[in-house]
């Protein structure tokens, strides 16, 4: 089962999905894992890190967090039917994957058959997802409703809808986050 929460920067999304994947995990009765995609860089990211660690130690301390920021799929075979998984998020594991060799080939976004080996390879993730026997809660950001000024930010902004859209159709629930409100957009009611 997949469930899909995108929103915008600081909606919210995240202590959503963090609660339910905890209720999932209630339910289950298998393990709850985290699938931390964020690389912790610079101090900014630092500090959202342990914000994170710290919000989730207050709903349950029953975590078991994997930080990895690309090839993520390599994981998913060894989660069970009973197991919840939250990866938290596509769009950090988008910009992962596209930028990864970025200081030796700086302009690698722009051909067309590497995006297309990106977008083809994160479609195949969300399918297994899908998929798979484990609960997996997948986490997001909506960004096309930012300014958009330049070559690279339409490139991103069009894979990532792509992206949501597959989510979306693959899911057995899509919800949107605003100001921290859940707003259903498929699914549970």
């Amino acid at each position: 089962m997949l469930m899909f929460i995108t929103g915008g920067v600081r909606s919210g999304k995240s202590s959503y999905a963090e609660k339910r994947a905890v209720e999932q995990f209630h339910n289950e009765k298998g393990s709850l894992y985290y699938l931390a995609t964020g690389l912790a860089d610079d101090n900014e990211m630092k500090e959202r890190v342990k914000k994170h660690q710290r919000q989730r130690s207050r709903i349950s301390s029953h975590w078991n967090v994997i930080e990895q920021s690309i090839d993520v799929e390599e994981h998913l075979p060894s989660f069970n039917q009973r197991d919840v998984v939250l990866i938290d998020c596509l769009t950090t594991l988008l910009t992962n994957e596209l930028f990864k060799d970025w200081r030796d080939v700086p302009d690698k976004w722009k051909d067309p058959a590497y995006v297309m080996e990106i977008e083809t390879k994160l479609i195949s993730f969300i399918n297994e997802l899908a998929r798979g026997e484990f609960t997996a809660i997948l986490v997001s950001n909506e960004v096309s409703h930012e300014p958009i000024s330049d070559e690279l930010t339409l490139a991103y902004a069009k894979l990532l809808g792509t992206l949501h859209q597959h989510a979306v159709k693959e899911s057995v629930e899509a919800i949107k986050v605003e100001a921290g409100i859940p707003i259903v957009m498929k699914g549970r009611q």
